[in-house]
């Protein structure tokens, strides 16, 4: 796919190439507090010493949530309750469901950040649950209380995945005698980035080797070249300030340009594995990309976006695979879409009330 090109990015520090190491660098706990100059407002919360029976319940099977959860103050948990005894005084129903699960401690402090930020963007150590934005309104993992939070980690297969990898590095890191890794709850302050100004940047021992847009969508704006020559100065100046404070020789990292083109923040950065999705290379052209690097060291950085709207309906949607699930596909199965949504949407009551 044709597009602009520019230098290398480079920079010499202690170096990290074993692949343990890699996804304990790449967690955002890990290297925010390095690069928080050039990263959206955060807060890392540990979830094993804040509230450890919240991630049983992210593992359990249903979807249960209490309104208690949003609850802010003694007057506002006392009228939820005189509510709930009402409820439960006009049921027929048996008195055989599930307890509610409750947070309090995790509450507190997803309020306390809440106040600060006005809302928040969600994330575990290294995923945000982006697959299960279809949950909320409008398709965004903007999240305003703490069940908006809960709600989209219990939905997000990128969020199932994480706590099994955290298990996986705990694991590798006890057999190695070093400090375990702990999950990780990321809360960044919300703001809007359109996406067609988001990119992922493929890093092979300390040079950007490749770019491409993240979305997978064609944007008119990114076909100018000079906007391409700005887009890739401005990515290889971002890529050389994180390499300056996070030794890892092979990354990916995720970039967020302003509307301008003139600033940028670091979103996330990514271990160079399978996990991370190449997007619109393969993992086999990033290697050719790396050894033609190495051949001719002043060979330009390629940047691929869509070029056509026809190239765009080719491709699946972001996050297509993941989108869904299993409690929803349970649901909608051999339903048509109205009794589909009905049932969902009286799911979710449930799920908030009962």
């Amino acid at each position: 796919m044709p597009g602009a090109e520019h230098g290398p990015c480079t920079d010499g520090a202690s170096l990290v190439l074993d692949p343990i190491d890699a996804l304990y660098q790449t967690q955002y706990g890990t290297w925010y507090p390095k690069l928080r100059q050039c990263a959206p407002k955060s807060a890392v919360l540990n979830l094993d010493e804040l509230q450890p029976e919240f991630l049983d319940w992210l593992e359990e099977d249903g979807l249960v949530l209490s309104e208690a959860n949003d609850a802010r103050g003694p007057r506002e948990r006392v009228r939820r309750n005189v509510e709930q005894e009402a409820r439960e005084v006009l049921s027929d129903e048996e008195d055989d469901e599930e307890d509610e699960p409750q947070f309090p401690a995790l509450n507190a402090r997803i309020y306390e950040i809440l106040d600060k930020y006005g809302a928040v963007f969600p994330k575990l150590n290294w995923s945000a649950p982006l697959d299960a934005a279809w949950i909320l309104p409008g398709n965004m993992v903007k999240c305003q209380t703490p069940n908006d939070v809960y709600l989209l980690l219990k939905s997000s297969d990128f969020a199932m995945k994480d706590l099994e990898q955290v298990k996986e590095l705990q694991a590798a890191c006890a057999a190695r005698g070093v400090d375990k890794p702990h999950v990780e709850l990321v809360l960044k302050k919300w703001f809007e980035m359109p996406r067609s100004h988001e990119f992922r940047v493929f890093v092979r021992e300390r040079r950007a080797v490749a770019v491409c847009q993240r979305d997978i969508t064609f944007y008119e704006h990114l076909q100018v070249p000079a906007t391409q020559e700005k887009i890739l100065a401005q990515l290889c100046a971002t890529v050389a300030r994180v390499l300056e404070h996070v030794p890892l020789v092979d990354l990916v990292v995720d970039v967020y340009l302003t509307r301008d083109l003139e600033g940028s923040f670091v979103i996330d950065l990514n271990p160079f594995l399978p996990r991370t999705d190449p997007l619109l290379w393969a993992f086999e052209e990033l290697e050719e990309c790396a050894e033609a690097l190495r051949q001719d060291p002043a060979r330009p950085v390629p940047l691929r976006v869509l070029t056509s709207p026809a190239q765009a309906s080719q491709l699946q949607p972001t996050y297509s695979a993941n989108m869904v699930p299993a409690d929803v596909v349970e649901i909608g199965s051999g339903q048509n879409v109205a009794e589909f949504a009905k049932e969902w949407q009286e799911q979710l009551a449930t799920a908030m009330h009962d």
